[in-house]
């Protein structure tokens, strides 16, 4: 592969790699979907859970702000399941993409994320081959 190629960068925000105390319901049934996080971001995060869920399903979380004693709140919805088959996994997981939250616990988050590092990448950055595509032909 020549250096032209870019790598793509899908995501919105950084993930980090930080686990925090949270209890995360179903809306439906309120019950308990898991309790800790395998990474956080401003957008969402990765829930290690073995609970049986569905993509697209209501959750409601609370949990603590990294390096803080403060909880916050939000809904989220299932957005992503792993199934804990890849060798970088540590289990069976649950991707949740953050849908309401106050803006309060919103800037507490954003503030208490600052300067974590990120996970480790479970997979290899896949190319941007339309990006490449631009810059050769200068749009």
């Amino acid at each position: 592969m020549t250096s032209w190629v870019k790598k793509a960068r899908d995501r919105r925000s950084v993930r980090r790699s930080v686990a925090v105390d949270c209890q995360v319901v179903a809306e439906e049934g309120f019950r308990l979907i898991g309790e800790r996080t395998l990474d956080l971001s401003e957008q969402g995060m990765l829930l290690r859970s073995d609970a049986e869920v569905i993509p697209g399903e209501s959750v409601i979380i609370s949990m603590r702000a990294p390096r803080s004693r403060l909880w916050l709140d939000a809904e989220a919805r299932v957005v992503r399941l792993v199934a804990g088959r890849r060798g970088r996994d540590v289990g069976r997981a649950v991707g949740l993409r953050f849908e309401r939250m106050d803006a309060i616990d919103y800037a507490v988050l954003v503030g208490s994320l600052r300067g974590l590092p990120p996970p480790l990448p479970g997979r290899e950055l896949r190319v941007d081959y339309a990006a490449a595509i631009r810059d050769i032909a200068g749009f």
